[in-house]
């Protein structure tokens, strides 16, 4: 039995119309869950709460920063268990909890004292208990919901990340200057609860999925849904490259954007200005969302990776070669943005259509975790490659042959399994 007649997506449902009437209340709550979960919500307010922190208790940055790790750990050893449990019972109630569970723990960050370990005991407790909303559990739901249009539902879904990255700085700088740190943390912690929590309860279905015959208000388990077994997943070749293939992105693109602006200060750039181009990110980020989204379901997936990966392998190479052009280093984060929209598309689509929906979320959840390792690590062998040799010239040079190694590897995964195919 095909993924798409398990699920009962066949026929007129399957239309663009069709699968939008139908599936538009899950893919609203997954947008708004991603779009403030943990994903987005530390990684685009946590700088201008590090300098308060700084100024208030005199902690380095890289105390404050480094706690990060402890997302990149919460992925690597409950996300692919978290997954598990929702493959089993659906995500709407691991999305609830751990929804819940960010919200509170944010607004917990204003209690801290001098101490720091405080401060990283907060951290701990978000880390862990807020797994769930990050994407590998809403891309589930879309997996579900969606066939033909899925890469566009997806990227629908993820880009509420670039919005998020375009609004979250100004809207926690602002809560600062007014109300003070300690405000602003419970601030930034409503926004989960007040919004998130509440879409997901109202919009996002119980169960697992669709049936045959269900309408949009009436939501049931799904009889059948084929796919691959976890164990049958891990002894393919597929699996393992699409890991190694996420790695490398996740540390390829975090490594460079995380230490773009202080590189383009060191290219003779005033903070203003490298922050200014730095704008550009934020933008360009959406418009890989949906695009890589739309390509995804025009063509076969791995030759659109294809095409992503090689932008940051031609980004990298700019970045070394373009000194202090505006033009040339405006077109390397263009790339770099383009690519960094397209990751979790990529990853999830590539997931579902290789090995099913039956453990999607579980084995998206180890892709994941891969991905989380390589941009929790490389940001910081990006720095002591620059304190060591004095510039990102010798990272640059490694992460772009590495993406364009990328580009042909990904080519290798063959077509789609029959089960898989949706078509």
């Amino acid at each position: 039995m095909s993924d798409l007649a398990a699920s009962g997506l066949h026929g007129s449902a399957t239309t663009a119309r069709g699968e939008f009437a139908r599936g538009w209340r899950p893919l609203l709550a997954s947008a708004v869950g991603i779009g403030l979960g943990m994903s987005p919500l530390p990684t685009f307010t946590w700088g201008a709460f590090a300098i308060a922190l700084v100024h208030q208790y005199g902690w380095a940055r890289g105390q404050i920063l480094g706690a990060s790790i402890l997302q990149t750990a919460s992925l690597f050893l409950i996300g692919p268990l978290l997954g598990r449990l929702t493959d089993k019972i659906g995500a709407r109630p691991v999305a609830m909890a751990s929804t819940l569970a960010l919200g509170v723990t944010l607004c917990c960050f204003s209690l801290i004292t001098a101490n720091i370990w405080t401060y990283y005991a907060v951290y701990f407790a978000m880390a862990f208990l807020s797994v769930g909303t990050m994407p590998t559990i809403y891309a589930k739901v879309i997996s579900l919901w969606y066939d033909r249009k899925r890469g566009m539902a997806l990227g629908l879904a993820l880009c509420t990340t670039g919005i998020s990255g375009m609004l979250l700085p100004i809207y926690a700088q602002a809560l600062i200057g007014s109300i003070g740190w300690r405000g602003a943390f419970v601030g930034v912690g409503l926004l989960p609860l007040v919004i998130a929590l509440p879409c997901i309860l109202f919009f996002l279905p119980k169960g697992i999925g669709p049936t045959l015959g269900d309408t949009p208000d009436s939501v049931v388990e799904p009889a059948v849904i084929d796919g691959a077994s976890i164990g049958e997943a891990l002894r393919t070749y597929r699996y393992w490259l699409m890991a190694i293939l996420a790695l490398i992105a996740g540390g390829g693109l975090s490594g460079i954007v995380y230490n773009l602006v202080p590189l383009l200060v060191d290219r003779g750039f005033t903070p203003a200005s490298a922050a200014k181009l730095f704008g550009l990110y934020g933008l360009f980020v959406v418009g890989g969302r949906l695009l890589s989204g739309w390509l995804l379901d025009k063509f076969w997936a791995p030759a659109v990776g294809c095409v992503f990966l090689l932008m940051p392998c031609a980004g990298a190479l700019l970045l070394v070669g373009g000194g202090a052009s505006v033009r040339l280093l405006a077109l390397a984060v263009v790339m770099l943005a383009l690519a960094s929209g397209s990751e979790f598309d990529l990853v999830a689509y590539l997931t579902g259509r290789y090995f099913g929906r039956r453990n999607f979320s579980a084995l998206y959840s180890g892709q994941y975790a891969f991905f989380g390792i390589g941009a929790g690590c490389a940001p910081s062998i990006f720095g002591v490659v620059h304190d060591v040799y004095g510039s990102y010239n010798s990272a640059l040079f490694v992460t772009s042959a590495l993406f364009g190694a990328s580009a042909l590897a990904i080519l290798t995964l063959g077509r789609y399994p029959r089960f898989a195919s949706g078509h």
